[in-house]
């Protein structure tokens, strides 16, 4: 690929249960006698992309490669607290996937 520019697109991932988890913890007594245990249930997440995102990614990756630019994925739910802020200026509030072409 060429080092002459490069293809953005920033998505956005979205936190969904992709199932649940038991655990069992010991119990034991103040003079260190196992009395039992408790079990508890956790949930577990993943995250997935909305199919507007997955269209995002399939066209900025044909842009990329028609236009012999390197493509970037951006996550911007990945990002820290100062990352989202400075994403939300640029690009002002929008969930909708974004394409940068840089020089």
């Amino acid at each position: 690929m060429s080092s002459n520019g490069k293809v953005q697109v920033l998505v956005r991932t979205r936190r969904v249960p992709i199932g649940t988890a038991t655990l069992s913890t010991p119990v034991y007594s103040m003079s260190g006698v196992l009395l039992g245990s408790t079990t508890s249930r956790i949930v577990l997440y993943g995250t997935q992309l909305d199919e507007s995102h997955r269209n995002a990614i399939r066209e900025s990756h044909n842009l990329s490669r028609k236009l012999g630019l390197d493509l970037e994925v951006v996550d911007a739910s990945k990002s820290g607290p100062l990352g989202r802020l400075l994403s939300l200026v640029r690009r002002g509030i929008s969930r909708q996937p974004a394409f940068l072409v840089a020089p």
